[in-house]
């Protein structure tokens, strides 16, 4: 054991550290992009040492050693662990490219979920996620104040000043200098935990007496049942719950391209497999050695469920080694605890207030929410029944929400997926109430409350339960749905036109009700960075550059008290401006990328008999977008631009909900330049 002031000074000095480091980082957040999300940005070596740390978090050190010495689960629940730990890292390879085809420039699942199926459905996600990463920040303090006390019990309430100064450092820099923060420290934090691991496995390998004849009594190297089956639930528990991580969908979201992601992945995958099989053997290590006995067989201790098997080997280990496993669980924590942070921050600024609320404001709700999350790891509550109440609800949920992602089931509609979540609860009670032919248990089964690690097989059955009656339930429901319309049409004698499909561009909007996604006529606006994110003419990165690139974040003037669009005073002053002066300002010399996607919003009355009635289709390849330039595809001068009207000074499109037009230009078709021909005449602005 350390003496109290070289421990105090390692968990001082370390968490420090890396709050220097996030703090550089900050200094160096140039805009909003890179502090929100950092959407296609960095390279694959980046990405991947990101995902290495994000991956993991304190409780390594204890849940992997004590899954290994259930003696049901042995090494091949060791195994099954480990790989369930890569899985997420596999799906989030699997489905990130896949949301990209919808959202382009997202960088969150509940901004998938918002853009498919429609605000309220999205901003009801956004808020499931802010509570979950809540509870996951509470479990991280408080797995690593008990880690403290368990290192240090010579230390008084070391278990509840080690979880504060984590959350004090975390909070300053990930509030300063967002995503870009935590991912420069999860870089850092990945060279450390490999180093530190390395010596740490070695010094364990050769200074553990093992018994040998402990090695066949455990029973820990035979095949069990509980480890076989734990290869179906844990990866499957943790794969979708990991999916309300939004820290894990930030850096997928920010490699630059499909390829980098895939990279990413590739090279992510074994060494955390190695790393988290490594750990976990330290409990059969401890066992065989005589420090550790199997999981409530302590004679001196019935309260031993052989999580601390790992801090029990330290006992005759060197005390440098304890000083390494306590920087080591201070790195895993601080990597952890700094990606729920700015995940949460870019959730609660994106996916909950819209991009409408003050950046500052979201700093500081992130600032509140850490005093609830400090007070209720002091005090050892235990949340291991909301979490797993939250992969049964991820089961049932995930899955048909990325229904959507089938270009097949274009129709399948937010109300179909809210049906199909509580239809996976239901199934999960119905089996219940079958397997133990008793409705009260099957009811209390969606709460497991015997744990994942039970002898019978009613934890495997609700975990096919959830997704497959999820499934069953949103695709019924979506069914009966097209059915009643279908109904109802010929009834009354109207168009039934819930299976047409509609070639909108959400990015292109600008009225709510040209929204594409809505639920039950509720229409949203969105957030008014959706689609804009990788232009690089969008405000964000050209009026608010300035304000992020200072020490302090705040050189230009703020509005403190407001509920207004974007995050900055600069943002709103850029949009508004008048039509005619960012037109001038901008030389007209982007007017041909926006390809004139609004012609029927400035009176166009007649541009379908010109070849226009599929302008608002920006699915076609750009290249193809404007193939000929005969009358019938570019439409004469005389009945596309209307003359200017001498008795008036409004022009004929000059409307008052075009005060904030599109000009992002990325994704848009590129119209021909004009020949004289077709030119406007004399007075005529461009638009």
């Amino acid at each position: 054991m350390l003496d109290p002031s070289q421990a105090n000074a390692l968990v001082y000095s370390t968490l420090c550290g890396f709050m220097l480091i996030g703090l550089w980082a900050g200094y160096n957040t140039k805009n909003k992009r890179e502090f929100i999300s950092g959407v296609r940005t960095q390279s694959a070596w980046v990405v991947t040492k990101s995902m290495l740390t994000a991956d993991m978090s304190s409780s390594l050190l204890q849940s992997y050693p004590q899954l290994a010495l259930i003696p049901d689960a042995g090494l091949l629940g060791l195994g099954a662990y480990a790989f369930a730990t890569i899985a997420p890292v596999w799906a989030f390879g699997y489905f990130g490219p896949l949301i990209r085809r919808v959202c382009p420039d997202g960088f969150t699942l509940s901004e998938y979920i918002r853009r498919r199926y429609g605000w309220p459905i999205g901003v009801f996600s956004a808020l499931v996620f802010i509570g979950f990463m809540f509870c996951f920040m509470i479990v991280e303090l408080n797995t690593y104040g008990s880690i403290l006390a368990t290192l240090q019990p010579n230390i008084p309430h070391i278990n509840i000043i080690g979880p504060l100064i984590i959350a004090i450092t975390t909070t300053i820099y990930t509030a300063y200098g967002g995503f870009k923060a935590s991912l420069w420290t999860d870089n850092f934090n990945a060279v450390c935990v490999i180093v530190l691991i390395i010596i740490a496995g070695v010094m364990f390998g050769t200074r553990l007496p093992i018994d040998h004849a402990k090695v066949e009594e455990s029973g820990l190297l035979h095949a069990q049942k509980l480890g076989g089956e734990l290869w179906y639930i844990l990866p499957v528990s943790i794969t979708f719950a990991q999916m309300f991580n939004q820290g894990f969908w930030q850096r997928a979201f920010a490699s630059k391209n499909n390829k980098s992601l895939y990279l990413s992945v590739a090279l992510a995958s074994l060494p955390l497999f190695a790393i988290c099989f490594l750990v976990g053997m330290a409990g059969p290590l401890a066992q065989w050695a005589g420090v550790q006995y199997a999981p409530y067989m302590n004679p001196d201790d019935d309260t031993d469920d052989g999580s601390n098997a790992l801090f029990k080997a330290l006992r005759v280990m060197p005390n440098w080694v304890n000083g390494i496993v306590l920087v080591l669980a201070g790195v895993l924590s601080s990597s952890a605890y700094d990606t729920f942070q700015s995940a949460q921050i870019s959730v609660i600024e994106s996916d909950f207030f819209l991009g409408r609320l003050n950046i500052w404001w979201c700093r500081l709700i992130l600032i509140c929410l850490n005093v609830p999350c400090v007070a209720l790891a002091s005090i050892n509550i235990d949340i291991l029944e909301v979490f797993i109440v939250a992969d049964l609800a991820a089961l049932a949920i995930v899955p048909v929400a990325f229904l959507g992602l089938i270009p097949a089931l274009y129709f399948f509609h937010g109300f179909d997926v809210v049906v199909g979540g509580c239809g996976g609860f239901l199934t999960v009670f119905v089996f219940g109430t079958i397997f133990y032919r008793d409705a009260k248990q099957g009811g209390a089964l969606i709460g497991m409350p015997d744990g994942l690690y039970v002898s019978d097989y009613s934890v495997l059955g609700a975990f096919f339960a959830a997704p497959l009656g999820g499934l069953g339930f949103g695709l019924a429901s979506c069914a009966l749905r097209l059915g009643a319309l279908y109904l109802f049409s010929k009834m009354t004698g109207r168009p039934f036109t819930a299976l047409d499909r509609k070639h909108i561009d959400a990015n292109d909007c600008v009225l709510p009700e040209d929204r594409p996604a809505a639920f039950f006529g509720l229409h949203g606006t969105g957030n008014p960075e959706d689609g804009r994110r990788l232009d690089d003419r969008a405000p964000d990165l050209k009026a608010n550059t300035a304000e992020f690139h200072t020490p302090l974040h705040a050189s230009g003037r703020r509005n403190w008290l407001g509920f207004r669009r974007g995050s900055s005073d600069t943002h709103v002053e850029a949009d508004t401006k008048s039509l005619e002066a960012r037109e001038d300002e901008r030389g007209f010399e982007h007017e041909h990328e926006r390809g004139f996607e609004h012609e029927h919003e400035r009176g166009f009355e007649h541009e379908h008999e010109h070849g226009f009635e599929n302008e608002h289709d920006l699915e076609q390849p750009q290249e193809h977008a404007w193939a000929s330039q005969d009358a019938h595809a570019w439409p004469s001068q005389e009945h596309a631009w209307p003359s200017h009207d001498a008795n008036t000074d409004v022009q004929p499109w000059a409307d008052s909900h075009l005060e904030t037009p599109n000009t992002h230009a990325s994704h848009l078709r590129a119209a021909p330049p004009l020949s004289a021909a077709q030119a406007p005449g004399t007075g005529t602005q461009i638009l």
